[in-house]
């Protein structure tokens, strides 16, 4: 795995050129295609920036050094979320780029960013952010049954170490190559529902990655990122976090989820994607604090009734959303 300066990512200059041409946006990203070579070299990107695209496509995970504005960065998000965290109780917090201009400014890094709307071949932008104090120990999952896009796979992860991440912690793991696999959806999965629910997740879903994970033969990895380390990884990875074998060992870390512009934006899981049942969201543009409005085919989508109260009670309230470790072991 290639460890990249964010420097990596193209030239101002490039990446206007590449946001300019909208009728020429891919309707899969380049990353995800055989043509990803060809566009790089359309766009005159550095060496760097080609090997962390090819690290991407093969793995389906890729790393980049945010230098030490990053890591200074990191610092401030610590210092800014740890009060928070000092409840016991607190297991993550959810947009707390709302309230901390710290944690807005670590998700918001330009090379990053641009670096992704290279890759991809559109504009990329942050639309959630959720901290960590301590692994997650989150079952292997794909964000492709939590966020996805028409067209299909603008969807991609940032996962920043805010400190050096030890073996005991809890790491990410991950399923190299599993990004290549078919995106499960949940009819595919075995829930015919119209509506999915959160319960059909665990009861159908779960299993059923379990099976097609086991089924691939693909082996699994952890990684153990530096400080101000930000590791990216494709919508449809499979992923989690490792058990915590120290149980005083902290994993400070801020997970940035990116979506790409001019798409419909939706959460599969309750959704019915062969049916054409789409749950569609109304993402928030963490960089700009407004909305990113879905789009099908050029035209503006509507979102689900609840997804725009959500929205809307997001802005005004401005409050991130704190989920507890009691609420989630009684749920």
């Amino acid at each position: 795995m290639t460890a990249l300066s964010a420097s990596a990512a193209p030239s101002a200059s490039a990446t206007r050129r590449a946001r300019l041409h909208r009728h020429a946006w891919p309707q899969r990203p380049f990353v995800e295609t055989p043509e990803l070579d060809a566009h790089m070299a359309r766009h005159d990107a550095s060496q760097e920036a080609r090997s962390f695209a090819h690290e991407l496509a093969e793995t389906g995970l890729a790393r980049l050094d945010l230098g030490e504005t990053g890591r200074a960065l990191c610092d401030a998000v610590v210092a800014d979320t740890d009060p928070v965290f000092a409840d016991g109780d607190v297991y993550r917090i959810q947009d707390a780029w709302l309230r901390y201009d710290s944690v807005r400014r670590l998700a918001t890094l330009p090379g990053v960013t641009d670096l992704l709307s290279m890759v991809y071949g559109r504009p990329a932008f942050p639309f959630q952010t959720l901290n960590f104090k301590r692994g997650s120990q989150q079952g292997l999952h794909s964000d492709a049954m939590h966020f996805h896009a028409e067209p299909p796979l603008f969807m991609c992860g940032v996962w920043i170490a805010l400190e050096d991440v030890a073996p005991d912690a809890g790491p990410l793991t991950y399923v190299p190559g599993s990004h290549k696999l078919p995106v499960l959806t949940m009819r595919a999965a075995g829930c015919d529902k119209a509506r999915p629910t959160s319960a059909d997740y665990e009861t159908v879903y779960g299993p059923a990655l379990a099976a097609r994970l086991k089924a691939s033969g693909l082996p699994q990895a952890q990684i153990l990122p530096k400080k101000g380390e930000a590791v990216v990884w494709a919508a449809n990875l499979a992923h989690g976090g490792a058990p915590i074998a120290n149980p005083d060992a902290t994993r400070r870390s801020l997970v940035v989820h990116f979506y790409f512009a001019d798409c419909l934006y939706y959460t599969p899981v309750h959704s019915d994607v062969e049916g054409g049942r789409l749950a569609v969201r109304l993402p928030t543009n963490v960089a700009t604090g407004g909305w990113a409005w879905p789009s099908r085919e050029g035209r503006p989508a509507a979102p689900q009734v609840t997804a725009f109260l959500g929205a809307c009670r997001k802005l005004v309230t401005r409050q991130p959303l704190i989920t507890r470790i009691s609420a989630r072991t009684t749920s």
